[in-house]
C-alpha cells in the first residue's frame, strides 16, 4: 500500500499548483481530500488517481503516473501550452545568486534585456538550473504599467 501524498507531492506528479487544487476542490470539481492530524491536506493514491481523471480527458496533463521524485515529464513547451499566462519570454540563465531558502535567477532574454526572478532554492534544484541553461519566464499580471 502506497503512503499519503502531500499537496506539494501531488502538485509536482500533476503538473499543477496547489492554488489550481484547492480551487477545484472548492468549486467541487474534485472530492477533498483526507486530513493528517495537523490538519493538513493529505493524498491517497485512490485520491489522485481521481485528480488524474479529471485532468486527462482535457488533455492538459499527461495520464501515465510519474514519479515525484522526478518532477513532470512533459516538454516545457507542452507544459506552457495549456497556460493562461500569455507573457513567456525564453532566455539563457546568466546568474544564480543566494543563500538560504531564497536564489535569485536572471535570465537574459534574446534582445540582451535581463530579467530577474526571485524563486526558491528548492525550486532551483527541482529544475536544475545552471548558469548556460534555457529556461522560460512565464508572467501573469493583473496590471501592466507603461510609461513613454
Amino acid at each position: 500500500m502506497s503512503s499519503p501524498m502531500t499537496r506539494t507531492q501531488v502538485c509536482r506528479v500533476l503538473g499543477v499548483s496547489p492554488k489550481s487544487l484547492y480551487l477545484w476542490e472548492r468549486a467541487g470539481k474534485i472530492p477533498a481530500p483526507s486530513r493528517d492530524r495537523r490538519g493538513w491536506r493529505v493524498y491517497s493514491p485512490e485520491e489522485v488517481e481521481v485528480i488524474r481523471r479529471f485532468l486527462s480527458p482535457a488533455g492538459l496533463h499527461p495520464a501515465s503516473p510519474i514519479d515525484p521524485r522526478e518532477g513532470s515529464s512533459m516538454s516545457p513547451e507542452s507544459r506552457l501550452e495549456g497556460l493562461s499566462a500569455r507573457n513567456q519570454l525564453r532566455g539563457t540563465v546568466t546568474s544564480l545568486h543566494g543563500d538560504g531558502v531564497l536564489c535569485e535567477v536572471v535570465l537574459r532574454l534574446g534582445d540582451g534585456q535581463e530579467i530577474v526572478s526571485v524563486v526558491t532554492r528548492s525550486s532551483v534544484e527541482r529544475m536544475g538550473l545552471a548558469v548556460g541553461q534555457e529556461a522560460t519566464a512565464v508572467i501573469k499580471s493583473t496590471e501592466v504599467m507603461l510609461f513613454k
